[in-house]
């Protein structure tokens, strides 16, 4: 007599699911992806699951499909920081600049992570026109990340910009120090 514990282990969806575990845990995300999706058709609707297979999708640059699924775990946990935080970076990286805006500045200012936030709001803020606020962002990023060269890059963009021509010169050099290459990029905003 096989007990009920066992007949769910047969389920395809429960295989499914199990599998894809395993795959996300092994850093095999786009293969994962393709279990959760058989899982969830399957009628697995542990939690997790969405989350799962969200950044899956985003790993593999699914956006649309990624933003589905962060849209459905939103709107069952509308206070959990970082379903916003994906929610807000998938829209920064499909050009949603309103969106996105409105999700990264939900995040509590002090909050310890997603402090890469204040690069994408300060690039978002730039795409915007407004500057002060890309320059206000762009110096919390510089004091979070004093040693990423795309954000000294992009610092330089804002700054000038933002008529700080000097300083602007300054991150410039700084970023070239820090990454050789960017001494010969086009002044243009890095995502």
């Amino acid at each position: 007599m096989t007990s009920r514990t066992d007949n769910r282990a047969e389920d395809p969806a429960k295989k499914a699911y199990i599998e894809g575990l395993k795959r996300y845990r092994d850093g095999e995300l786009k293969e994962a992806c393709g279990f959760f999706t058989t899982a969830i058709t399957g009628g697995i609707t542990d939690f997790d699951i969405l989350y799962y297979r969200g950044m899956c999708h985003l790993d593999a640059g699914r956006y649309s499909e990624a933003l589905t699924d962060f849209e459905v775990l939103i709107r069952q946990h509308p206070d959990n920081t970082e379903y916003i935080f994906r929610r807000g970076f998938i829209r920064y990286k499909t050009g949603d600049v309103t969106g996105a805006i409105s999700d990264l500045i939900l995040i509590p200012p002090d909050h310890p992570d997603f402090s890469i936030r204040w690069h994408y709001l300060s690039v978002l803020y730039y795409k915007a026109g407004d500057y002060n606020a890309a320059l206000e962002a762009i110096e919390k990023a510089l004091s979070l990340f004093p040693t990423m060269p795309k954000i000294w890059f992009n610092a330089g963009i804002i700054m000038q910009a933002g008529g700080l021509s000097d300083r602007a010169g300054l991150a410039f050099t700084t970023a070239a120090r820090l990454e050789p290459k960017l001494a010969s990029v086009r002044h243009e905003i890095l995502e």
